[in-house]
């Protein structure tokens, strides 16, 4: 697992759940100083944190994993971009996505 792929996707996760670094740390329980470092590469989160983190961000584990392990080319980006964005959605939003991707298929 790459450390600054995994701190990339942390930090867009957070902008799109609209968390400061500070924000994130308090809901984590952890030093904000920590976040910083973890998002900038420079360290892995402990287990816990893990955890948490996906947990505040509302993803699976599996889904950081994923995006770590995945080669860094502009599609996967993109995929995963849409991904982070469709979990916000609601239920009746997700329907209206589905129409609009069938639509332009």
């Amino acid at each position: 697992m790459d450390k600054n792929l995994l701190g990339k996707k942390i930090k867009h996760l957070r902008s799109i759940h609209n968390l400061t670094q500070e924000m994130l740390a308090e809901f984590i329980d952890i030093d904000i100083r920590q976040v910083a470092r973890i998002e900038a590469g420079g360290s892995y989160p402990s287990l816990t944190s893990f955890v948490k983190l996906c947990n505040v961000l509302k993803i699976t584990p599996n889904d950081l994993l994923e995006y770590s392990n995945s080669q860094n080319t502009a599609t996967s980006q993109l995929k995963s971009d849409i991904n982070d964005i469709l979990s916000l959605a609601k239920e009746e939003q997700l329907v209206l996505i589905k129409k609009l991707i069938l639509a332009v298929l």
